[in-house]
């Protein structure tokens, strides 16, 4: 059998529910340099006084202060009057509060007045919960049934609800007298019988979507439910992804505004579509002619969609030429136009440079100690041929190296006993060109 009564909880009703008399958090009200109201308890009334302690001793009741909005405890010290009971306070003679209730200081200055029953009142008025919706009357099997009051007491409004038989409204709350009231709000019981329906709130389509848009990953659109008149926070900005883009917000379809992320926002009596709204990324181009070497790097910033220009290499590799940039496999020339794609947020994009080695060239007659053929004699040289002997599969010729020496470097690097090939000595000659031993290259060992 389908079930048609629930239960909610207070904890549930405060969290579905932004609105309502009552408040669980306590804020202190820093009255300097902010608005406040205040609240005056009445005390007016012939014979009322305020009740002694457990002790015998006097007690005081304070009007109170606070910015509107936040929220406050009603005093807990009850009152006294011949010949009637004390049931609480009232600031519009129709919802009541008990002593110690969190109430939420409104607007303006407002006066709390005692709620008092008659003792010697014998007439107590019907109080009748409805069971109906839409569709007609709703079968409570026995659920709260009606009870009697006498005028001044309080109806506490049950948390217990109905569901509905076709699942298309919740029942949030009670409604008397075309007033809603959550559960465990309190209502004066006055001088007449008092009937209370069901407060239905129906259910409506929520949907997320990405838009007409490329580059998605993943899901599309996302489609929930969510109560009419009840307010929600909006999806955060990573609930889509994108290439290239950011999410900056969310358009409404009902009335046309865009939403920042994680706002709140009532929802209408209608289904809603929140389409993203996207921005460019902008991004940090990387041009990197040696991986290694972040000095040589070139950064080129650009967003998504919009194009750069491929700048030159901004340095030489002896026995190489540049053979332009590498983009996953495609190649572009200094001064072709590179178009931003995009990528998945927080990476970059680096392009890399691609050297080709040279064809053999026609060897010339040698520049002894110039091992790098840059043209000049420096240590550098002397480093080079040393790990030429070191790490031939590296640094000798067709090593793999950027850097291995080329057939006319060894040749000019044979610069000691020319002709007998690459040993330390011709390092050591190149050494002591550098440091003033001796004033030419090359060094011929019987001449030495």
């Amino acid at each position: 059998m389908k079930k048609i009564f629930t239960k909610l909880t207070a904890a549930a009703l405060s969290c579905i529910l932004s609105t309502g008399s009552l408040c669980t958090s306590y804020v202190f009200a820093e009255t300097r340099n902010e608005t406040t109201v205040t609240i005056h308890y009445d005390l007016s009334g012939e014979d009322v006084k305020v009740e002694d302690n457990q002790y015998g001793g006097p007690q005081y009741i304070y009007d109170f202060s606070g910015v509107p909005g936040t929220s406050w405890n009603i005093s807990d010290v009850g009152l006294e009057r011949k010949g009637y009971t004390f049931s609480g306070w009232t600031f519009d003679g129709i919802r009541a509060y008990t002593p110690g209730s969190v109430i939420q200081f409104p607007d303006e200055d407002a006066t709390l007045t005692p709620v008092w029953s008659k003792n010697s009142d014998t007439v107590k008025y019907n109080v009748h919960f409805e069971a109906i919706c839409d569709i007609g009357v709703i079968d409570k099997d026995g659920r709260l049934p009606d009870y009697k009051l006498k005028a001044g007491e309080l109806i506490e409004i049950p948390i217990d609800c109905f569901y509905h038989p076709e699942d298309t409204y919740t029942q949030i709350g009670w409604i008397y007298d075309g007033t809603a009231y959550l559960g465990q709000s309190k209502i004066i019981m006055p001088s007449s019988d008092v009937e209370l329906t069901p407060n239905w709130h129906k259910y409506h389509k929520f949907i997320y979507s990405t838009g007409n848009v490329d580059r998605i990953i993943g899901v599309l659109s996302q489609e929930l439910e969510r109560i009419a008149s009840l307010e929600t926070d909006l999806a955060e900005a990573g609930r889509f992804s994108r290439i290239g883009f950011r999410n900056t917000g969310w358009l409404c379809s009902a009335d046309g505004q865009v939403y920042p992320p994680e706002s709140p926002y009532m929802m209408p009596d209608e289904d809603v579509v929140f389409t993203a709204v996207w921005e460019p990324i902008t991004y940090t181009l990387v041009f990197r002619p040696e991986l290694l070497d972040k000095s040589t790097h070139i950064r080129i910033n650009g967003q998504t969609d919009t194009t750069v220009i491929c700048p030159d290499v901004n340095i030489k590799k002896p026995g190489y030429r540049f053979g332009g940039w590498d983009y996953k496999g495609t190649i572009y020339q200094p001064g072709d136009e590179f178009l931003i794609y995009g990528e998945i947020a927080g990476l970059g994009i680096p392009l890399e440079g691609v050297w080709i080695k040279e064809d053999t060239p026609v060897l010339t007659d040698p520049t002894y100690g110039d091992a790098n053929c840059d043209g000049e004699i420096r240590l550098s040289d002397a480093v080079l041929i040393m790990q030429c002997i070191g790490n031939p599969d590296v640094y000798g010729i067709d090593g793999s190296a950027p850097t291995a020496i080329t057939k006319q470097g060894m040749r000019n690097a044979d610069c000691y006993n020319p002709g007998d090939g690459l040993t330390n000595l011709d390092a050591l000659a190149v050494q002591k060109l550098c440091i003033n031993l001796i004033t030419e290259l090359p060094v011929n060992e019987l001449t030495e």
